[in-house]
Protein backbone atom coordinates (compact mmCIF):
# COMPACT_ATOMS: atom_id res chain seq x y z
CA UNK A 1 0.00 0.00 0.00
CA UNK A 2 1.32 3.24 -0.94
CA UNK A 3 0.26 6.48 1.52
CA UNK A 4 -0.03 9.89 -0.36
CA UNK A 5 1.09 12.73 1.68
CA UNK A 6 -0.60 16.44 0.52
CA UNK A 7 -1.94 19.48 2.61
CA UNK A 8 -1.79 17.68 5.15
CA UNK A 9 -4.36 15.01 4.44
CA UNK A 10 -3.63 11.23 3.49
CA UNK A 11 -5.27 10.57 0.19
CA UNK A 12 -5.37 7.38 -1.04
CA UNK A 13 -8.08 4.83 -1.93
CA UNK A 14 -7.49 2.75 1.53
CA UNK A 15 -7.75 5.69 3.74
CA UNK A 16 -10.73 7.35 2.17
CA UNK A 17 -12.51 4.13 2.82
CA UNK A 18 -11.66 4.19 6.21
CA UNK A 19 -12.90 7.63 6.07
CA UNK A 20 -16.46 5.66 6.49
CA UNK A 21 -15.27 3.62 9.03
CA UNK A 22 -14.42 5.78 11.41
CA UNK A 23 -13.17 4.72 14.77
CA UNK A 24 -13.53 0.52 14.01
CA UNK A 25 -10.97 -1.80 14.07
CA UNK A 26 -9.60 -3.85 11.01
CA UNK A 27 -7.45 -6.46 11.49
CA UNK A 28 -5.15 -7.21 8.39
CA UNK A 29 -4.15 -10.30 9.26
CA UNK A 30 -1.97 -12.40 12.06
CA UNK A 31 1.05 -10.23 11.85
CA UNK A 32 -0.77 -6.61 11.17
CA UNK A 33 -3.27 -3.97 12.85
CA UNK A 34 -4.93 -1.12 12.05
CA UNK A 35 -7.42 1.25 12.96
CA UNK A 36 -9.05 4.60 11.61
CA UNK A 37 -10.49 7.41 13.35
CA UNK A 38 -11.80 11.33 13.05
CA UNK A 39 -9.69 13.38 14.99
CA UNK A 40 -8.21 17.06 15.11
CA UNK A 41 -10.18 17.67 11.92
CA UNK A 42 -8.25 15.25 10.00
CA UNK A 43 -8.42 10.92 9.38
CA UNK A 44 -5.90 9.13 11.60
CA UNK A 45 -4.55 6.10 10.53
CA UNK A 46 -2.33 3.33 12.56
CA UNK A 47 -1.00 0.33 11.25
CA UNK A 48 1.37 -1.72 13.55
CA UNK A 49 2.83 -4.66 12.14
CA UNK A 50 4.27 -8.27 13.57
CA UNK A 51 1.81 -8.12 16.23
CA UNK A 52 -1.95 -8.76 16.49
CA UNK A 53 -2.43 -6.67 20.42
CA UNK A 54 -5.39 -4.25 19.54
CA UNK A 55 -4.55 -2.70 23.37
CA UNK A 56 -1.85 -1.13 21.51
CA UNK A 57 -4.57 0.42 18.90
CA UNK A 58 -6.66 1.80 21.91
CA UNK A 59 -3.77 3.32 24.08
CA UNK A 60 -3.43 5.13 20.51
CA UNK A 61 -6.52 6.82 20.27
CA UNK A 62 -7.15 6.92 23.79
CA UNK A 63 -4.25 9.56 23.25
CA UNK A 64 -5.36 11.27 20.40
CA UNK A 65 -8.94 11.87 22.18
CA UNK A 66 -6.47 13.37 25.10
CA UNK A 67 -4.80 15.84 22.80
CA UNK A 68 -7.50 16.53 21.09
CA UNK A 69 -9.32 17.79 24.34
CA UNK A 70 -5.82 19.97 25.25
CA UNK A 71 -4.98 21.11 22.05
CA UNK A 72 -8.38 22.04 19.78
CA UNK A 73 -9.68 25.49 19.18
CA UNK A 74 -12.87 24.33 19.20
CA UNK A 75 -14.05 22.31 22.22
CA UNK A 76 -14.96 23.97 25.05
CA UNK A 77 -12.93 23.26 27.87
CA UNK A 78 -9.58 22.59 26.26
CA UNK A 79 -6.01 24.37 27.22
CA UNK A 80 -6.32 26.54 24.04
CA UNK A 81 -10.17 27.22 24.23
CA UNK A 82 -9.85 28.25 28.20
CA UNK A 83 -6.57 30.32 26.76
CA UNK A 84 -8.36 32.14 24.13
CA UNK A 85 -11.47 33.01 26.42
CA UNK A 86 -9.42 33.70 29.27
CA UNK A 87 -8.90 37.51 28.56
CA UNK A 88 -5.02 38.48 30.27
CA UNK A 89 -5.41 36.02 33.36
CA UNK A 90 -3.48 33.25 33.52
CA UNK A 91 -4.36 29.80 32.73
CA UNK A 92 -2.98 26.71 33.84
CA UNK A 93 -2.42 23.91 31.25
CA UNK A 94 -1.08 20.50 30.56
CA UNK A 95 2.65 19.77 30.38
CA UNK A 96 2.17 19.11 26.47
CA UNK A 97 0.37 22.35 26.13
CA UNK A 98 3.11 24.11 27.27
CA UNK A 99 6.16 22.41 25.57
CA UNK A 100 4.20 22.97 22.23
CA UNK A 101 3.94 26.57 22.87
CA UNK A 102 7.26 26.63 24.24
CA UNK A 103 8.17 25.07 20.39
CA UNK A 104 6.17 27.59 18.90
CA UNK A 105 7.79 30.32 20.43
CA UNK A 106 11.21 28.08 18.87
CA UNK A 107 9.70 28.23 15.23
CA UNK A 108 8.47 32.07 15.63
CA UNK A 109 11.87 32.80 16.16
CA UNK A 110 13.10 30.50 13.48
CA UNK A 111 11.12 31.75 11.31
CA UNK A 112 11.59 35.43 11.55
CA UNK A 113 7.56 35.99 13.04
CA UNK A 114 6.45 33.87 9.76
CA UNK A 115 5.07 31.13 11.65
CA UNK A 116 2.97 32.48 14.55
CA UNK A 117 0.43 30.69 16.74
CA UNK A 118 -1.36 33.94 17.65
CA UNK A 119 -3.09 33.96 14.13
CA UNK A 120 -6.34 32.22 15.62
CA UNK A 121 -8.39 35.24 14.66
CA UNK A 122 -7.12 35.67 11.08
CA UNK A 123 -7.67 32.11 10.40
CA UNK A 124 -10.82 32.53 11.39
CA UNK A 125 -11.78 35.08 9.41
CA UNK A 126 -10.64 33.12 6.33
CA UNK A 127 -12.17 30.37 7.24
CA UNK A 128 -15.52 32.23 6.83
CA UNK A 129 -14.41 33.69 3.78
CA UNK A 130 -13.56 29.88 2.18
CA UNK A 131 -17.32 28.61 3.02
CA UNK A 132 -18.54 32.22 1.89
CA UNK A 133 -16.15 31.53 -1.25
CA UNK A 134 -15.53 35.66 -0.95
CA UNK A 135 -12.20 37.21 1.00
CA UNK A 136 -12.65 39.15 3.62
CA UNK A 137 -12.70 43.19 3.71
CA UNK A 138 -9.31 44.92 3.70
CA UNK A 139 -10.36 46.68 6.63
CA UNK A 140 -11.64 43.29 8.02
CA UNK A 141 -8.22 41.96 8.48
CA UNK A 142 -6.33 45.45 9.73
CA UNK A 143 -8.74 45.28 12.53
CA UNK A 144 -6.96 42.06 13.84
CA UNK A 145 -3.12 42.92 12.81
CA UNK A 146 -2.90 44.49 16.19
CA UNK A 147 -3.88 41.40 17.94
CA UNK A 148 -1.39 39.45 16.70
CA UNK A 149 1.70 39.01 17.44
CA UNK A 150 3.94 35.67 19.72
CA UNK A 151 5.55 38.46 21.83
CA UNK A 152 1.98 38.89 23.21
CA UNK A 153 2.10 35.55 25.30
CA UNK A 154 3.90 34.82 28.42
CA UNK A 155 4.73 31.26 29.22
CA UNK A 156 5.67 29.88 32.90
CA UNK A 157 7.53 26.86 32.64
CA UNK A 158 7.59 26.42 36.19
CA UNK A 159 3.74 26.00 36.59
CA UNK A 160 2.67 25.42 33.17
CA UNK A 161 1.15 28.75 33.60
CA UNK A 162 -0.36 30.85 29.87
CA UNK A 163 -1.14 34.63 30.04
CA UNK A 164 -1.59 37.21 27.64
CA UNK A 165 -1.04 40.63 27.27
CA UNK A 166 -4.14 41.62 24.72
CA UNK A 167 -7.27 39.70 25.60
CA UNK A 168 -8.15 39.86 21.84
CA UNK A 169 -5.38 37.75 21.26
CA UNK A 170 -6.02 33.73 20.38
CA UNK A 171 -4.37 30.83 19.73
CA UNK A 172 -4.24 28.37 17.05
CA UNK A 173 -1.97 25.33 17.26
CA UNK A 174 -3.30 23.73 14.11
CA UNK A 175 0.69 24.26 12.42
CA UNK A 176 1.91 22.20 14.87
CA UNK A 177 -0.23 19.98 16.76
CA UNK A 178 -0.45 17.33 14.39
CA UNK A 179 3.27 16.58 14.35
CA UNK A 180 3.82 17.04 18.04
CA UNK A 181 1.10 14.69 18.71
CA UNK A 182 2.41 11.64 15.79
CA UNK A 183 5.95 12.10 17.35
CA UNK A 184 4.21 11.15 21.00
CA UNK A 185 2.10 8.35 19.31
CA UNK A 186 5.44 7.04 18.04
CA UNK A 187 7.37 7.08 21.32
CA UNK A 188 4.47 5.30 23.35
CA UNK A 189 4.66 2.64 20.19
CA UNK A 190 8.39 2.54 20.26
CA UNK A 191 8.09 2.09 24.24
CA UNK A 192 5.68 -0.57 24.43
CA UNK A 193 7.95 -2.92 21.57
CA UNK A 194 7.05 -1.64 18.69
CA UNK A 195 9.20 -1.93 15.72
CA UNK A 196 7.44 -1.45 12.65
CA UNK A 197 4.73 0.70 12.23
CA UNK A 198 3.31 3.59 10.01
CA UNK A 199 1.42 6.45 11.80
CA UNK A 200 -1.44 8.93 9.60
CA UNK A 201 -2.62 12.25 11.20
CA UNK A 202 -3.58 14.00 8.15
CA UNK A 203 -0.34 14.75 5.86
CA UNK A 204 1.86 14.08 8.43
CA UNK A 205 3.53 10.93 8.14
CA UNK A 206 5.72 9.24 10.77
CA UNK A 207 7.10 5.52 10.27
CA UNK A 208 8.75 3.16 12.82
CA UNK A 209 11.63 1.33 11.59
CA UNK A 210 11.25 -0.67 8.31
CA UNK A 211 8.55 -2.86 6.54
CA UNK A 212 8.34 -6.33 8.22
CA UNK A 213 10.58 -7.70 5.78
CA UNK A 214 12.75 -4.97 5.70
CA UNK A 215 11.73 -2.83 2.89
CA UNK A 216 11.43 1.07 3.14
CA UNK A 217 7.73 2.19 3.87
CA UNK A 218 6.77 4.14 -0.06
CA UNK A 219 5.35 7.66 0.69
CA UNK A 220 3.77 9.49 -2.35
CA UNK A 221 3.57 13.27 -2.72
CA UNK A 222 0.35 14.26 -3.84
CA UNK A 223 0.50 16.49 -7.67
CA UNK A 224 -0.80 19.42 -6.76
CA UNK A 225 -4.55 20.56 -7.51
CA UNK A 226 -4.53 16.63 -9.66
CA UNK A 227 -7.09 13.63 -8.97
CA UNK A 228 -6.52 12.87 -4.97
CA UNK A 229 -4.68 9.51 -5.98
CA UNK A 230 -2.20 10.86 -8.30
CA UNK A 231 1.36 11.46 -7.04
CA UNK A 232 4.25 13.83 -8.23
CA UNK A 233 7.01 11.98 -6.60
CA UNK A 234 7.30 8.83 -4.40
CA UNK A 235 9.99 8.48 -1.46
CA UNK A 236 11.73 5.18 0.23
CA UNK A 237 11.25 5.82 3.69
CA UNK A 238 12.54 4.06 6.96
CA UNK A 239 12.07 5.44 10.71
CA UNK A 240 11.39 9.19 9.33
CA UNK A 241 8.67 11.17 9.13
CA UNK A 242 7.42 12.85 5.74
CA UNK A 243 5.15 16.00 6.02
CA UNK A 244 3.43 17.81 3.60
CA UNK A 245 2.03 21.27 3.09
CA UNK A 246 0.19 22.76 0.38
CA UNK A 247 -2.02 25.79 -1.15
CA UNK A 248 -4.48 23.30 -3.66
CA UNK A 249 -7.38 21.92 -0.75
CA UNK A 250 -7.98 24.46 1.60
CA UNK A 251 -8.51 27.16 -0.67
CA UNK A 252 -11.20 28.98 -3.70
CA UNK A 253 -10.70 31.12 -6.39
CA UNK A 254 -12.23 35.19 -6.58
CA UNK A 255 -12.11 37.17 -9.47
CA UNK A 256 -9.19 34.55 -10.98
CA UNK A 257 -7.07 34.68 -7.80
CA UNK A 258 -6.46 31.73 -5.37
CA UNK A 259 -7.00 32.51 -1.84
CA UNK A 260 -5.65 29.81 0.61
CA UNK A 261 -5.28 29.05 4.02
CA UNK A 262 -1.33 29.76 4.66
CA UNK A 263 -1.61 33.32 5.87
CA UNK A 264 1.50 35.65 6.53
CA UNK A 265 0.71 37.18 9.79
CA UNK A 266 2.00 40.47 9.18
CA UNK A 267 -0.42 41.21 6.37
CA UNK A 268 -3.20 38.74 6.98
CA UNK A 269 -3.36 37.34 3.46
CA UNK A 270 -2.27 34.26 2.18
CA UNK A 271 1.38 34.47 1.38
CA UNK A 272 1.70 34.85 -2.09
CA UNK A 273 5.09 32.87 -2.99
CA UNK A 274 5.99 30.50 -6.20
CA UNK A 275 5.43 27.61 -4.54
CA UNK A 276 2.93 24.86 -4.23
CA UNK A 277 3.66 22.45 -2.01
CA UNK A 278 6.66 22.00 1.07
CA UNK A 279 7.67 18.56 1.88
CA UNK A 280 9.76 18.01 4.82
CA UNK A 281 11.83 14.81 5.84
CA UNK A 282 12.72 14.21 9.07
CA UNK A 283 13.17 12.54 12.26
CA UNK A 284 10.68 14.41 13.95
CA UNK A 285 6.99 15.48 12.65
CA UNK A 286 6.68 18.46 14.79
CA UNK A 287 9.67 20.04 12.69
CA UNK A 288 8.38 18.83 9.66
CA UNK A 289 5.06 20.42 10.45
CA UNK A 290 6.66 23.68 11.43
CA UNK A 291 9.25 23.37 8.62
CA UNK A 292 6.50 22.66 5.93
CA UNK A 293 4.65 26.03 6.63
CA UNK A 294 7.65 27.71 6.82
CA UNK A 295 8.74 27.13 3.71
CA UNK A 296 5.96 28.31 1.83
CA UNK A 297 5.84 31.00 3.38
CA UNK A 298 9.04 31.78 2.77
CA UNK A 299 9.15 30.90 -1.09
CA UNK A 300 11.55 28.42 -3.04
CA UNK A 301 14.81 30.26 -2.67
CA UNK A 302 14.55 30.89 1.21
CA UNK A 303 13.03 27.77 1.98
CA UNK A 304 15.97 26.01 0.14
CA UNK A 305 18.83 27.71 2.26
CA UNK A 306 16.53 27.09 5.88
CA UNK A 307 16.28 23.18 4.70
CA UNK A 308 20.18 22.81 3.75
CA UNK A 309 21.23 24.46 6.66
CA UNK A 310 19.43 22.39 8.52
CA UNK A 311 21.05 19.14 10.19
CA UNK A 312 19.39 15.58 9.38
CA UNK A 313 16.56 17.33 6.98
CA UNK A 314 15.47 17.72 3.22
CA UNK A 315 12.53 18.74 1.37
CA UNK A 316 11.23 18.12 -1.75
CA UNK A 317 9.16 21.27 -3.38
CA UNK A 318 6.96 22.03 -5.68
CA UNK A 319 7.32 25.11 -7.68
CA UNK A 320 3.56 27.00 -9.40
CA UNK A 321 4.87 25.67 -12.67
CA UNK A 322 5.00 22.28 -11.37
CA UNK A 323 8.24 21.15 -11.73
CA UNK A 324 9.85 19.18 -8.29
CA UNK A 325 13.13 20.39 -6.76
CA UNK A 326 15.32 18.61 -4.06
CA UNK A 327 17.27 19.77 -1.65
CA UNK A 328 20.93 18.59 -1.11
CA UNK A 329 20.01 14.70 -0.15
CA UNK A 330 16.35 14.32 -0.63
CA UNK A 331 16.61 12.34 -3.71
CA UNK A 332 18.42 9.23 -1.77
CA UNK A 333 14.47 8.90 -0.86
CA UNK A 334 13.29 8.89 -4.43
CA UNK A 335 11.67 5.58 -5.51
CA UNK A 336 12.63 4.70 -9.23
Amino acid sequence: MKIITGHKSILSFFLVLSLFLQGCRVNTGAKSITRSGFFFDTLVNITIYDTDDETLLDECFDLCDDYEHMLSITLPGSDISRINAAGTEAVTVSSDTAILISEAGRYFDLSKGKLDITIAPLSMLWTEARNDQIPPSDSGISALLPHIGFDKITLDPNNSAVSKSDPRTMLDTGALAKGYIADRLKEHLVRRGVRSAIISLGGNITTIGTKPDGSPFKIGIRKPFGQAEEVAAALNINDLSVVTSGIYERCFTFDNRLYHHILDPSTGYPEDTDLYSATIICPSSLDGDALSTICLLYGLEDAEELINNTPGTEAVFITRDNRLHYTGGAKVYINN
